[in-house]
């Protein structure tokens, strides 16, 4: 029995063009999905997507590759054999009105893999959303708001004439109405966030702008693991915070406190040795010091101490795409 897809609102029937290239509808609404958001996708994703078993996903994949649609690849780092499925027939795309979307690149980088994996699993699992699947559905979106172009992330490529300007060209998911907007960060696996807080300053002007205009501006972190989920968080919340302490800088006093408290908390939880934590009054007190203190030196070091940019946001732990998953 065919698989029955689910609602997917922002797709606004684009899945009808691949429908009538033979594809069936569940088969034509995964694809459409992917080759907008993504590029490619793991059996995992599609069978809890489809809520299919596993018989049913390797015979999607299989038929991809068979038919010249996709190829399969080896995930980075596993030892069991894990693949991913890459969809690149340009007709597919060309009949989506998206040819030269770069989706239909092969990924060069495993940063850059797991960055489209990691997009594409949080906007399956949010499919109610507003979702922009292009740039070009993003600047037009908030240009027809008013918004000017010089306010939105860009960047210019090298090239003749001048090269060429792209708008959000971290080409991660962004959902958005008059209402609200959702900005999608993933981390792909860096082991420091340049690029968390190089992404957050090339948005600033722009949720500044949202929220003048009464838009609720959140954001949703995708981690590979979670410890790294539980590192967004802190870092991201401390967007939040407008309250007039939090802003503030640490003096030198605090940043060496929250050095101690820092190591104070890490021994205690990893020994289980309370002795550490003792003159804060034990393990949760010390937490309940350490954890403002950590949030204002991020909020600091991440070139925010100058009050809120955001109003909300959410973190989520994409389990299956952890390195423990694919050991």
């Amino acid at each position: 029995m065919a698989l029955t897809p689910p609602e997917i609102p922002h797709l606004a029937g684009r899945d009808k063009a691949l429908r009538e290239l033979g594809f069936r509808d569940y088969e034509a609404a995964w694809l459409t999905l992917v080759c907008l958001h993504s590029g490619v996708f793991t059996r995992t994703q599609f069978t809890e997507h489809h809520q299919c078993s596993t018989r049913t996903t390797h015979l999607f994949a299989h038929r991809l590759v068979d038919t010249g649609v996709a190829s399969q690849q080896p995930l980075p780092d596993n030892t069991v054999g894990l693949e991913y499925t890459h969809v690149f027939n340009r007709g597919l795309y060309r009949a989506l009105g998206v040819e030269h979307i770069r989706h239909r690149r092969k990924p060069n980088e495993e940063i850059v893999l797991f960055r489209r994996l990691l997009s594409l699993d949080h906007v399956i699992r949010h499919l109610d959303l507003p979702w922009l699947a292009t740039e070009q559905e993003k600047v037009d979106h908030f240009t027809g708001r008013g918004i000017r172009r010089d306010l939105l992330p860009s960047r210019r490529y090298a090239g003749a004439a001048g090269g060429t300007l792209r708008y959000f060209a971290h080409k991660l998911p962004i959902a958005a109405d008059e209402k609200s907007a959702t900005f999608v960060y993933v981390d792909p696996g860096r082991r420091t966030d340049k690029e968390l807080q190089s992404w957050a300053a090339e948005h600033r002007a722009l949720w500044a702008t949202l929220r003048s205009l009464g838009t609720q501006v959140r954001v949703a972190a995708v981690a590979r693991t979670v410890a790294k989920q539980g590192e967004l968080s802190r870092k991201v919340a401390a967007w939040t915070d407008s309250t007039p302490g939090s802003a503030q800088p640490l003096t030198p006093e605090e940043r060496e406190t929250l050095a101690v408290l820092a190591a104070a908390v890490r021994e205690t939880a990893t020994t289980g040795d309370p002795r550490p934590c003792a003159p804060w009054g034990g393990f949760n007190p010390a937490r309940r010091v350490l954890i403002p203190l950590r949030q204002r030196a991020d909020l600091e070091d991440s070139g925010g101490a100058s009050g809120a940019r955001i109003d909300a946001y959410s973190t989520h732990h994409a389990q299956h795409l952890g390195p423990q998953a694919l050991a």
